[in-house]
Protein backbone atom coordinates (compact mmCIF):
# COMPACT_ATOMS: atom_id res chain seq x y z
CA UNK A 1 0.00 0.00 0.00
CA UNK A 2 1.53 3.54 -1.10
CA UNK A 3 -0.98 5.73 0.90
CA UNK A 4 0.34 6.23 4.30
CA UNK A 5 -1.51 9.55 5.48
CA UNK A 6 -4.79 10.50 6.41
CA UNK A 7 -7.12 12.17 3.96
CA UNK A 8 -9.77 14.34 5.09
CA UNK A 9 -13.22 14.39 3.96
CA UNK A 10 -12.66 10.49 3.20
CA UNK A 11 -15.00 7.98 4.90
CA UNK A 12 -16.02 4.55 4.32
CA UNK A 13 -19.16 3.10 3.93
CA UNK A 14 -20.78 -0.23 3.40
CA UNK A 15 -23.26 -1.19 0.77
CA UNK A 16 -26.75 -3.17 1.87
CA UNK A 17 -24.63 -6.06 0.84
CA UNK A 18 -21.68 -5.53 3.01
CA UNK A 19 -19.14 -4.14 0.16
CA UNK A 20 -17.13 -1.16 1.30
CA UNK A 21 -17.75 2.04 -0.67
CA UNK A 22 -15.26 5.26 -0.37
CA UNK A 23 -16.53 8.76 -0.70
CA UNK A 24 -14.89 11.91 -0.60
CA UNK A 25 -16.77 14.95 0.86
CA UNK A 26 -15.89 18.02 -1.63
CA UNK A 27 -14.26 21.02 -0.19
CA UNK A 28 -16.13 23.74 1.43
CA UNK A 29 -19.26 21.68 0.64
CA UNK A 30 -19.87 19.62 3.67
CA UNK A 31 -23.32 17.88 2.44
CA UNK A 32 -21.93 17.15 -0.84
CA UNK A 33 -19.84 14.11 -1.15
CA UNK A 34 -18.38 11.86 -4.46
CA UNK A 35 -18.41 8.19 -4.17
CA UNK A 36 -14.88 7.28 -5.73
CA UNK A 37 -13.78 3.58 -7.07
CA UNK A 38 -10.99 3.02 -5.72
CA UNK A 39 -9.97 2.49 -1.71
CA UNK A 40 -6.49 3.81 -0.29
CA UNK A 41 -4.84 0.45 -1.28
CA UNK A 42 -5.39 1.43 -4.66
CA UNK A 43 -2.58 3.12 -6.91
CA UNK A 44 -5.04 5.48 -8.23
CA UNK A 45 -6.57 6.31 -5.23
CA UNK A 46 -4.68 9.90 -4.56
CA UNK A 47 -5.69 11.03 -8.36
CA UNK A 48 -9.38 10.09 -7.42
CA UNK A 49 -9.08 11.75 -4.08
CA UNK A 50 -7.49 14.99 -5.11
CA UNK A 51 -10.35 15.65 -7.85
CA UNK A 52 -13.17 14.23 -5.63
CA UNK A 53 -11.92 17.02 -3.33
CA UNK A 54 -11.80 19.43 -6.19
CA UNK A 55 -15.81 18.33 -7.23
CA UNK A 56 -14.99 16.53 -9.79
CA UNK A 57 -15.07 13.26 -10.35
CA UNK A 58 -12.70 10.80 -12.79
CA UNK A 59 -13.58 8.89 -15.58
CA UNK A 60 -12.30 5.11 -15.41
CA UNK A 61 -11.61 3.93 -18.54
CA UNK A 62 -12.56 0.13 -18.31
CA UNK A 63 -9.50 -2.14 -19.66
CA UNK A 64 -10.44 -4.26 -22.63
CA UNK A 65 -11.13 -8.08 -21.41
CA UNK A 66 -8.56 -10.54 -22.15
CA UNK A 67 -8.47 -12.73 -25.00
CA UNK A 68 -10.07 -16.43 -24.21
CA UNK A 69 -7.91 -19.13 -22.80
CA UNK A 70 -4.87 -16.85 -22.16
CA UNK A 71 -2.70 -16.27 -19.02
CA UNK A 72 -4.20 -12.70 -18.73
CA UNK A 73 -7.73 -14.31 -18.51
CA UNK A 74 -6.47 -16.69 -15.91
CA UNK A 75 -5.00 -14.59 -14.11
CA UNK A 76 -7.76 -12.64 -14.24
CA UNK A 77 -10.48 -15.19 -13.10
CA UNK A 78 -7.91 -16.40 -10.76
CA UNK A 79 -7.91 -12.73 -8.95
CA UNK A 80 -11.47 -12.67 -8.76
CA UNK A 81 -11.88 -15.67 -7.25
CA UNK A 82 -9.66 -14.47 -4.53
CA UNK A 83 -11.30 -11.49 -3.49
CA UNK A 84 -14.83 -13.49 -2.94
CA UNK A 85 -12.71 -15.60 -0.30
CA UNK A 86 -11.43 -12.57 1.17
CA UNK A 87 -14.30 -11.42 1.87
CA UNK A 88 -15.83 -15.16 3.01
CA UNK A 89 -13.00 -14.84 5.40
CA UNK A 90 -11.17 -18.04 3.83
CA UNK A 91 -7.94 -15.93 2.76
CA UNK A 92 -5.78 -12.85 3.83
CA UNK A 93 -5.37 -10.12 1.64
CA UNK A 94 -1.68 -9.62 2.32
CA UNK A 95 -1.52 -13.35 0.37
CA UNK A 96 -4.23 -11.80 -2.19
CA UNK A 97 -1.60 -8.59 -2.81
CA UNK A 98 1.54 -10.82 -2.59
CA UNK A 99 0.47 -13.26 -5.48
CA UNK A 100 -1.20 -10.00 -7.37
CA UNK A 101 2.58 -8.71 -7.07
CA UNK A 102 4.19 -11.94 -8.48
CA UNK A 103 1.08 -12.25 -11.47
CA UNK A 104 1.44 -8.78 -12.54
CA UNK A 105 5.34 -9.43 -12.87
CA UNK A 106 4.82 -12.77 -15.06
CA UNK A 107 2.32 -11.01 -17.39
CA UNK A 108 3.89 -8.10 -17.86
CA UNK A 109 7.64 -10.03 -18.78
CA UNK A 110 8.12 -10.02 -22.24
CA UNK A 111 8.55 -12.83 -24.67
CA UNK A 112 12.18 -13.85 -25.37
CA UNK A 113 12.34 -11.71 -28.87
CA UNK A 114 11.16 -8.95 -26.66
CA UNK A 115 8.01 -8.39 -28.39
CA UNK A 116 4.82 -10.19 -27.21
CA UNK A 117 3.96 -9.83 -22.93
CA UNK A 118 3.65 -13.59 -21.53
CA UNK A 119 0.31 -12.88 -20.59
CA UNK A 120 -1.07 -12.32 -24.11
CA UNK A 121 -0.06 -15.53 -24.52
CA UNK A 122 -2.08 -19.05 -24.25
CA UNK A 123 -2.28 -20.69 -20.65
CA UNK A 124 -1.14 -23.90 -22.08
CA UNK A 125 2.38 -22.09 -21.87
CA UNK A 126 5.65 -24.87 -22.34
CA UNK A 127 8.28 -25.45 -19.46
CA UNK A 128 10.58 -23.33 -21.34
CA UNK A 129 8.11 -20.22 -21.11
CA UNK A 130 8.06 -20.39 -17.03
CA UNK A 131 11.83 -20.86 -17.06
CA UNK A 132 11.77 -17.91 -18.96
CA UNK A 133 9.65 -15.90 -16.93
CA UNK A 134 11.87 -16.85 -13.51
CA UNK A 135 15.07 -15.97 -15.14
CA UNK A 136 13.63 -12.36 -16.30
CA UNK A 137 14.38 -11.60 -12.48
CA UNK A 138 18.06 -12.34 -12.64
CA UNK A 139 19.76 -11.95 -9.38
CA UNK A 140 16.41 -11.44 -7.42
CA UNK A 141 15.48 -14.95 -7.15
CA UNK A 142 13.49 -14.27 -4.09
CA UNK A 143 11.30 -11.86 -6.28
CA UNK A 144 11.10 -15.14 -9.14
CA UNK A 145 10.36 -17.28 -6.08
CA UNK A 146 7.28 -15.27 -5.37
CA UNK A 147 6.21 -15.08 -8.77
CA UNK A 148 6.37 -18.23 -9.36
CA UNK A 149 4.22 -19.40 -6.36
CA UNK A 150 1.46 -16.98 -7.69
CA UNK A 151 1.25 -18.72 -10.88
CA UNK A 152 1.47 -22.11 -9.21
CA UNK A 153 -1.62 -21.18 -7.26
CA UNK A 154 -3.03 -20.03 -10.30
CA UNK A 155 -2.79 -22.91 -12.36
CA UNK A 156 -4.34 -25.05 -9.26
CA UNK A 157 -7.33 -23.10 -9.17
CA UNK A 158 -7.48 -22.90 -13.01
CA UNK A 159 -7.37 -26.97 -13.33
CA UNK A 160 -10.87 -27.12 -12.08
CA UNK A 161 -12.16 -24.32 -14.83
CA UNK A 162 -11.49 -25.56 -18.19
CA UNK A 163 -7.48 -24.25 -17.88
CA UNK A 164 -4.36 -26.60 -18.32
CA UNK A 165 -4.48 -29.79 -16.28
CA UNK A 166 -1.05 -30.78 -15.11
CA UNK A 167 0.86 -27.64 -15.87
CA UNK A 168 4.37 -27.94 -16.42
CA UNK A 169 4.69 -24.47 -14.19
CA UNK A 170 4.71 -26.78 -11.18
CA UNK A 171 7.75 -28.69 -12.43
CA UNK A 172 10.21 -25.42 -12.49
CA UNK A 173 12.62 -24.52 -9.04
CA UNK A 174 12.89 -21.06 -8.15
CA UNK A 175 16.19 -22.06 -7.63
CA UNK A 176 15.74 -19.10 -4.47
CA UNK A 177 18.08 -20.10 -1.46
CA UNK A 178 16.68 -18.75 1.85
CA UNK A 179 18.79 -16.58 3.48
CA UNK A 180 16.96 -16.94 7.13
CA UNK A 181 14.11 -14.16 6.71
CA UNK A 182 14.17 -11.36 9.02
CA UNK A 183 17.20 -10.14 10.68
CA UNK A 184 16.94 -10.07 14.72
CA UNK A 185 17.55 -6.69 16.26
CA UNK A 186 20.61 -6.80 18.08
CA UNK A 187 20.86 -4.52 21.61
CA UNK A 188 22.74 -2.39 19.47
CA UNK A 189 19.85 -1.57 17.05
CA UNK A 190 17.58 -1.17 19.86
CA UNK A 191 19.69 1.27 21.75
CA UNK A 192 20.73 3.12 17.70
CA UNK A 193 16.77 3.36 16.99
CA UNK A 194 15.57 4.53 20.46
CA UNK A 195 18.27 7.19 20.69
CA UNK A 196 17.12 8.34 17.48
CA UNK A 197 13.15 8.81 18.24
CA UNK A 198 12.80 9.95 21.64
CA UNK A 199 9.95 9.93 24.25
CA UNK A 200 6.60 10.64 23.28
CA UNK A 201 7.72 9.98 19.35
CA UNK A 202 4.97 7.66 17.82
CA UNK A 203 7.91 5.78 16.13
CA UNK A 204 8.97 4.80 19.80
CA UNK A 205 5.47 3.95 20.77
CA UNK A 206 5.48 1.58 18.09
CA UNK A 207 8.95 -0.56 18.81
CA UNK A 208 8.07 -0.99 22.87
CA UNK A 209 4.78 -1.83 21.39
CA UNK A 210 6.05 -4.30 18.61
CA UNK A 211 8.88 -5.62 21.64
CA UNK A 212 5.81 -6.26 23.98
CA UNK A 213 4.00 -8.07 22.17
CA UNK A 214 6.35 -9.29 19.82
CA UNK A 215 3.83 -9.32 17.22
CA UNK A 216 3.01 -8.85 13.44
CA UNK A 217 2.70 -6.30 11.48
CA UNK A 218 -0.94 -7.10 10.74
CA UNK A 219 -2.28 -6.73 14.25
CA UNK A 220 0.17 -3.45 15.28
CA UNK A 221 -2.37 -1.16 13.92
CA UNK A 222 -5.49 -2.66 15.47
CA UNK A 223 -4.29 -2.98 18.91
CA UNK A 224 -5.75 -0.31 21.50
CA UNK A 225 -6.63 0.76 25.27
CA UNK A 226 -9.86 -1.90 24.30
CA UNK A 227 -7.12 -5.24 24.16
CA UNK A 228 -5.97 -4.31 27.95
CA UNK A 229 -6.90 -6.17 31.01
CA UNK A 230 -6.25 -6.12 34.64
CA UNK A 231 -4.87 -10.13 36.27
CA UNK A 232 -2.99 -9.75 39.64
CA UNK A 233 -3.45 -6.42 39.81
CA UNK A 234 -0.81 -6.25 36.61
CA UNK A 235 -1.87 -4.73 33.47
CA UNK A 236 -2.29 -7.15 30.47
CA UNK A 237 -2.74 -7.29 26.77
CA UNK A 238 -5.33 -9.65 25.52
CA UNK A 239 -6.16 -10.05 21.74
CA UNK A 240 -6.49 -12.57 18.64
CA UNK A 241 -4.20 -12.62 16.64
CA UNK A 242 -5.36 -12.30 12.57
CA UNK A 243 -3.32 -14.77 11.03
CA UNK A 244 -4.95 -17.87 10.54
CA UNK A 245 -3.84 -20.52 13.16
CA UNK A 246 -2.38 -18.60 15.79
CA UNK A 247 -3.45 -18.69 19.35
CA UNK A 248 -4.97 -16.05 22.02
CA UNK A 249 -2.16 -13.50 23.34
CA UNK A 250 -2.39 -12.92 27.03
CA UNK A 251 0.77 -10.67 27.96
CA UNK A 252 2.19 -8.53 31.03
CA UNK A 253 2.48 -4.76 29.88
CA UNK A 254 5.90 -3.63 30.15
CA UNK A 255 6.28 -0.13 32.16
CA UNK A 256 8.48 1.39 29.47
CA UNK A 257 5.58 0.95 27.29
CA UNK A 258 2.88 2.00 30.02
CA UNK A 259 4.33 5.41 30.74
CA UNK A 260 4.71 5.84 26.69
CA UNK A 261 1.16 5.79 26.39
CA UNK A 262 0.09 7.13 29.92
CA UNK A 263 -1.24 10.12 28.08
CA UNK A 264 -3.32 8.33 25.80
CA UNK A 265 -7.09 8.35 26.41
CA UNK A 266 -8.38 5.54 27.45
CA UNK A 267 -11.41 5.29 24.44
CA UNK A 268 -8.40 5.98 21.83
CA UNK A 269 -9.50 3.76 19.10
CA UNK A 270 -5.69 2.56 18.94
CA UNK A 271 -1.92 2.79 20.39
CA UNK A 272 -0.28 3.63 16.78
CA UNK A 273 -1.66 6.96 15.61
CA UNK A 274 -1.17 8.87 12.27
CA UNK A 275 0.53 12.97 12.58
CA UNK A 276 -3.16 13.34 12.33
CA UNK A 277 -4.40 11.65 15.14
CA UNK A 278 -6.18 8.83 13.40
CA UNK A 279 -5.55 4.93 13.72
CA UNK A 280 -3.01 3.77 10.91
CA UNK A 281 -6.05 2.42 7.58
CA UNK A 282 -4.35 -0.84 6.98
CA UNK A 283 -1.05 -2.75 8.51
CA UNK A 284 0.69 -1.81 5.02
CA UNK A 285 0.16 1.99 5.65
CA UNK A 286 1.67 1.09 9.14
CA UNK A 287 4.49 -0.65 7.44
CA UNK A 288 5.65 1.87 5.55
CA UNK A 289 5.81 4.57 8.10
CA UNK A 290 7.96 1.71 10.43
CA UNK A 291 10.40 1.68 7.43
CA UNK A 292 10.36 5.14 7.38
CA UNK A 293 11.28 5.45 10.91
CA UNK A 294 13.82 2.68 10.60
CA UNK A 295 15.77 4.07 7.89
CA UNK A 296 15.56 7.60 9.58
CA UNK A 297 17.67 6.20 12.34
CA UNK A 298 20.47 5.41 10.44
CA UNK A 299 19.66 1.07 10.03
CA UNK A 300 19.18 1.21 6.81
CA UNK A 301 21.57 0.21 3.33
CA UNK A 302 22.10 1.49 -0.02
CA UNK A 303 19.75 -0.43 -3.20
CA UNK A 304 22.06 -1.82 -5.59
CA UNK A 305 20.77 -2.62 -9.52
CA UNK A 306 21.93 -5.77 -10.99
CA UNK A 307 25.29 -4.63 -11.99
CA UNK A 308 26.34 -3.24 -8.15
CA UNK A 309 25.45 0.68 -8.70
CA UNK A 310 23.76 2.64 -6.60
CA UNK A 311 19.94 3.47 -7.85
CA UNK A 312 19.18 6.63 -7.48
CA UNK A 313 15.65 8.46 -6.11
CA UNK A 314 14.25 10.94 -8.84
CA UNK A 315 15.96 13.80 -6.62
CA UNK A 316 19.37 12.42 -7.46
CA UNK A 317 20.07 10.84 -3.67
CA UNK A 318 20.92 7.08 -3.15
CA UNK A 319 18.11 5.08 -2.49
CA UNK A 320 17.94 3.08 0.91
CA UNK A 321 16.07 0.44 2.23
CA UNK A 322 15.58 -0.51 6.07
CA UNK A 323 17.44 -3.67 7.23
CA UNK A 324 15.36 -4.26 10.15
CA UNK A 325 11.95 -4.87 10.26
CA UNK A 326 8.63 -5.43 13.04
CA UNK A 327 9.55 -9.13 12.70
CA UNK A 328 13.16 -8.93 13.42
CA UNK A 329 11.72 -7.53 16.73
CA UNK A 330 9.47 -10.64 16.76
CA UNK A 331 12.74 -12.92 16.63
CA UNK A 332 14.57 -11.04 18.88
CA UNK A 333 11.87 -11.52 21.52
CA UNK A 334 11.57 -15.47 20.47
CA UNK A 335 15.82 -15.65 20.78
CA UNK A 336 15.98 -13.76 24.06
CA UNK A 337 13.11 -16.34 26.01
CA UNK A 338 15.01 -18.99 24.50
CA UNK A 339 18.39 -17.91 25.65
CA UNK A 340 16.98 -17.58 29.05
CA UNK A 341 16.54 -21.32 28.98
CA UNK A 342 12.68 -21.06 28.48
CA UNK A 343 11.02 -24.01 26.52
CA UNK A 344 9.04 -24.42 23.62
CA UNK A 345 5.90 -23.78 24.93
CA UNK A 346 7.02 -20.62 26.33
CA UNK A 347 7.96 -19.35 23.36
CA UNK A 348 4.58 -20.57 21.43
CA UNK A 349 2.91 -18.98 24.13
CA UNK A 350 4.53 -15.48 23.78
CA UNK A 351 4.33 -15.50 19.92
CA UNK A 352 0.99 -16.90 18.90
CA UNK A 353 2.41 -20.20 17.65
CA UNK A 354 0.35 -23.14 17.22
CA UNK A 355 2.75 -25.44 16.23
CA UNK A 356 5.77 -26.18 18.07
CA UNK A 357 7.58 -27.06 15.23
CA UNK A 358 7.91 -23.29 14.58
CA UNK A 359 8.63 -22.65 18.17
CA UNK A 360 11.30 -25.06 18.16
CA UNK A 361 13.31 -23.62 15.69
CA UNK A 362 14.89 -20.80 18.19
CA UNK A 363 15.09 -23.37 21.16
CA UNK A 364 16.85 -25.62 19.39
CA UNK A 365 19.72 -23.08 17.66
CA UNK A 366 20.21 -21.63 21.52
CA UNK A 367 20.47 -25.08 22.94
CA UNK A 368 23.00 -26.40 20.42
CA UNK A 369 24.44 -23.30 20.90
CA UNK A 370 24.34 -23.98 25.06
CA UNK A 371 25.31 -27.63 24.77
CA UNK A 372 28.38 -26.76 22.45
CA UNK A 373 29.68 -24.25 25.50
CA UNK A 374 29.34 -26.81 27.69
CA UNK A 375 31.26 -29.40 25.67
CA UNK A 376 33.92 -26.78 25.44
CA UNK A 377 34.25 -26.32 28.85
CA UNK A 378 34.33 -30.01 29.62
CA UNK A 379 37.31 -30.15 27.38
CA UNK A 380 39.10 -26.83 28.96
CA UNK A 381 38.73 -28.90 32.61
CA UNK A 382 39.89 -31.95 30.86
CA UNK A 383 42.82 -30.48 29.95
CA UNK A 384 43.61 -28.52 33.13
CA UNK A 385 43.22 -32.04 35.01
CA UNK A 386 46.41 -33.37 32.78
CA UNK A 387 49.73 -32.58 32.63
CA UNK A 388 52.46 -32.29 30.02
CA UNK A 389 54.39 -35.58 29.60
CA UNK A 390 58.34 -35.83 31.01
CA UNK A 391 60.68 -35.86 28.42
CA UNK A 392 62.85 -38.36 29.58
CA UNK A 393 60.17 -41.05 30.20
CA UNK A 394 57.92 -39.45 26.46
CA UNK A 395 54.78 -40.35 28.06
CA UNK A 396 54.90 -40.71 32.02
CA UNK A 397 52.09 -38.29 33.18
CA UNK A 398 52.86 -35.68 36.37
CA UNK A 399 50.48 -37.15 38.21
CA UNK A 400 51.04 -40.62 37.51
CA UNK A 401 52.86 -42.29 40.49
CA UNK A 402 55.63 -44.69 39.74
CA UNK A 403 54.08 -47.27 42.42
CA UNK A 404 51.03 -47.25 40.60
CA UNK A 405 52.83 -48.39 37.29
CA UNK A 406 55.11 -50.92 39.12
CA UNK A 407 51.12 -51.85 40.74
CA UNK A 408 50.14 -52.13 37.31
CA UNK A 409 53.25 -54.20 35.90
CA UNK A 410 53.30 -56.68 38.55
CA UNK A 411 49.76 -57.71 37.73
CA UNK A 412 50.36 -58.11 34.25
CA UNK A 413 50.37 -61.34 32.10
CA UNK A 414 52.08 -61.63 28.83
CA UNK A 415 50.04 -64.16 26.70
CA UNK A 416 51.32 -67.28 26.13
CA UNK A 417 52.44 -70.32 27.84
CA UNK A 418 53.70 -68.51 31.04
CA UNK A 419 50.38 -67.15 31.12
CA UNK A 420 48.08 -69.41 34.05
CA UNK A 421 45.10 -68.51 31.95
CA UNK A 422 46.27 -69.38 28.97
CA UNK A 423 47.72 -73.03 30.83
CA UNK A 424 44.12 -73.55 32.12
CA UNK A 425 42.71 -73.28 28.46
CA UNK A 426 45.02 -75.25 26.91
CA UNK A 427 44.48 -78.32 29.55
CA UNK A 428 40.56 -78.02 28.95
CA UNK A 429 41.24 -78.25 25.09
Amino acid sequence: MKIEKTYEGLCEEKTPAGTPRWRVRVEGQKTKRITIPVGPDHEDFEDHYLSARAGLKLIVNEKPKPAKNTVDELCERFLAWMEVQVKAGNLKQPTVNSRITGLTQARECLSPNKKVRMGSMKASLPREAFAHIRDSFGVHTGAAHTCLKALRAAYRWGEDHGYPVDSPVHKVKSGHVEKGGAKPWSDADAEKFLAHHGPGTMARRWFLLAEATAGRIGDMHLLGPEHEMTRNERLYIRYQPSKKGSSEVQLPLPWNFMLEVADLPVDAPAYLLTAKGAPFASSGSLDNAVRKWIIAAGLCEPVLDDDGNPVLEKNGKPKVRATRSQHGIRKRRAEQIAEASGSVYEVMAHLSHSDPKTAAIYTKRVDRARLAERAALRAEAAAEAQRLPRSENRGTLDDATSSKLRENEEKWQPVGESNPSFQVENLAS
